[in-house]
């Protein structure tokens, strides 16, 4: 699958909008939008688990997740004067709610099956876990292959004009009026197609170009500005009051670091004692022979491995309130990012308060 493609287009769409409401929509919205828009459905699909790589089941998976996401909105990365030249900051106000850091991961996810069904060989839209909408399948719903001459076009060709200058008057009007006028035109459309022929215009393929306007465009955005606009009216400017002290969450998220860099220690390990058998089943539906995947494999594991041992010991030195063993642990955490749960505990180690339990010199 293309995978800076993923941030392309996620870019595509994020710099108009910064563009045009000049530095008011807010960063870190555009960042959960982006993170999701190419790591998000893929989080559980690097693992060979395949059930949320939909729209539907990211709709699921990204309730928890989003969790992560609407955490990272109390932070900021800014330049530093220290050892690295940027830094997070903590803010200390989750600027995204909940909800509105879930809608943006719903938008950015289903911006991530765009470029799956379009340049993927299958050309599917993923809607559920075994139930796809192959593009031919989309293309079939339409009338007939190319441009056909009926005097039904002149019906169509009316409710075109009126729609296109009726619009002057709509957009006017707002967002509400425009899109009751547009809900209209499409059920006119639509039945009008269903009902009488497909030829009122021209038997080209509509129905292909709704379901994908609605699902890509016209869902994604919506949720992407309903989140934005949320945010920027109602900011959050009380500091987060935390529920557990911050000593013993340390504690308890120093235990979760050392499970999480065992499983990924482990999942090295797997690789590289079985990247023969992995390189063989891999090649059953790949362009390279088994022994390139193999290959390729086995220096994966052996670049991730280390970083699992960087986060192991970086963790346990947590326990100890060992500071060199906090930058350790941010910086695995930040290598792990693509699977998304990880840099949780990065942030939560730039905590201010949890800086403060490492001692002045944290910085």
């Amino acid at each position: 699958m293309p995978t800076f493609g993923h941030v392309f287009y996620g870019l595509c769409l994020i710099i108009p909008i910064l563009y045009y409401t000049k530095d008011k929509f807010s960063y870190k919205i555009a960042f959960i939008f982006l993170a999701n828009n190419i790591f998000g459905p893929d989080i559980l699909h690097y693992f060979s688990i395949p059930y949320f790589h939909n729209i539907l089941g990211y709709a699921i998976l990204a309730i928890p997740f989003s969790l992560v996401y609407s955490y990272s909105s109390r932070f900021t990365l800014v330049e530093s004067n220290g050892l690295f030249p940027l830094k997070f900051v903590d803010e200390e106000i989750r600027e995204v709610n909940w909800k509105n850091a879930y809608l943006v991961s719903v938008a950015g996810g289903i911006s991530h099956f765009f470029i799956d069904q379009f340049y993927h060989f299958e050309k599917q839209m993923h809607i559920w876990y075994g139930i796809d909408l192959t593009h031919d399948e989309m293309l079939a719903w339409g009338g007939y292959a190319y441009h056909v001459i009926d005097p039904l076009m002149i019906l169509g060709a009316m409710i075109v004009v009126a729609s296109i200058l009726l619009s002057m008057y709509y957009f006017r009007k707002g967002y509400k009026e425009t899109f009751k006028f547009f809900l209209v035109f499409t059920a006119l459309s639509v039945f009008l197609m269903l009902v009488v022929s497909t030829a009122v215009y021209g038997g080209e393929r509509e129905f292909g170009v709704m379901v994908h306007g609605t699902v890509y465009v016209l869902i994604p955005l919506f949720l992407l500005m309903y989140a934005a606009r949320d945010v920027q009216d109602n900011p959050r400017t009380t500091p987060d009051m935390p529920k557990i002290k911050r000593e013993t969450l340390l504690y308890i998220v120093s235990i979760i670091s050392i499970a999480v860099a065992l499983t990924f220690l482990f999942y090295a390990y797997y690789v590289i004692t079985n990247a023969d058998y992995l390189g063989q089943q891999r090649a059953k539906n790949s362009q390279q022979s088994a022994s390139e995947i193999s290959t390729s494999l086995t220096i994966i594991a052996l670049i991730a491995g280390p970083i699992a041992l960087m986060l192991l010991i970086g963790s346990i030195g947590l326990l100890f309130k060992i500071n060199f063993c906090r930058y350790l642990a941010i910086a695995a955490s930040c290598a792990f990012f693509l699977f998304g749960f990880p840099v949780a505990i990065a942030f939560f180690l730039c905590e201010k308060d949890v800086k403060a339990l490492f001692g002045k010199e944290s910085e």
